[in-house]
């Protein structure tokens, strides 16, 4: 049983080197990529880099043995708000693999190692909170990209959570701008599990050590997150941007529950 152990150990250490080392090439990689189509208008950029993040995140994805599996058609959402639970930076890779999409960060995730970066060559929406007019200020601008034809995509929980209770209550921010845009919304689930199970949850909230809980994903053997997709929900005339907010959170929370008590 010890000799079992020890090598499950070294077997272990060297899955999350290899994962390391191969997501940092791929990075450096995307990093190339991206000074070499860093040129022109800035729209023609902004377009290149809606399908770079995708590669990039379908790369990373598998370099660290994450399997998405999609439950309806990412691609035939014409552009629009993109509204889905969040339960840590696995969202990024899962959903960027899926939709061409501009991110509406958290501003202090610009800070983050290694993703803050590669999320800010996407050209996002950062979201500021710390103020009326900073929020006021990443509204106009979520709502311009919508505009423009752009999916938005935002956590309207503003926090992670470990994906097994329910949602919590949205921020209405995000709202406003699809409000302003003319646009729909894309309401989507996220759920992970892993092969085998894992002993950590697999979500990164809390005061979890962003570090600690990584190194323990990139040991483990294999990665599934499944991503419902479910039909546009309306604005109706006159809904306020916190009626929106609760009807689609409200909706959101019944079809988690719903795939849940299935499971």
């Amino acid at each position: 049983m010890r000799i079992i152990s020890i090598c499950s150990a070294v077997s272990g250490f060297f899955r999350k080197f290899c994962r390391i080392a191969g997501a940092l090439l791929w990075c450096l990689l995307s990093l190339i990529w991206g000074l070499l189509t860093s040129r022109g208008p800035r729209e023609k950029r902004e377009l290149a880099a809606l399908e770079r993040t995708r590669t990039w995140a379908s790369g990373l994805a598998k370099i660290i043995g994450l399997q998405v599996i999609c439950h309806g058609d990412p691609d035939t959402f014409p552009g629009g708000l993109i509204v889905s639970n969040h339960v840590g930076y696995l969202d990024i890779m899962a959903h960027g693999s899926l939709f061409k999409l501009k991110f509406a960060p958290k501003a202090e995730m610009r800070k983050w190692p290694l993703l803050g970066w590669v999320t800010a060559q996407n050209f996002p929406v950062w979201i500021d909170r710390t103020s009326r007019t900073k929020a006021a200020a990443s509204s106009a601008a979520m709502a311009e990209a919508m505009r423009k034809g752009f999916s938005m995509l935002v956590y309207a929980e503003g926090t992670s959570t470990d994906g097994e209770h329910g949602l919590l209550p949205f921020k209405s921010t995000a709202f406003e701008a699809v409000l302003e845009s003319g646009k729909n919304i894309l309401p989507c689930l996220t759920f992970y599990r892993s092969v085998p199970a894992s002993d950590v949850p697999l979500g990164w909230f809390g005061d979890i050590s962003l570090m600690a809980h990584a190194w323990h994903i990139l040991g483990l053997k294999r990665l599934i997150a499944e991503v419902w997709i479910f039909d546009e929900i309306v604005p109706l005339p006159g809904e306020s941007r916190k009626e929106l907010a609760l009807r689609v959170h409200d909706f959101l929370e019944r079809e988690f529950w719903r795939i849940k008590n299935r499971e």
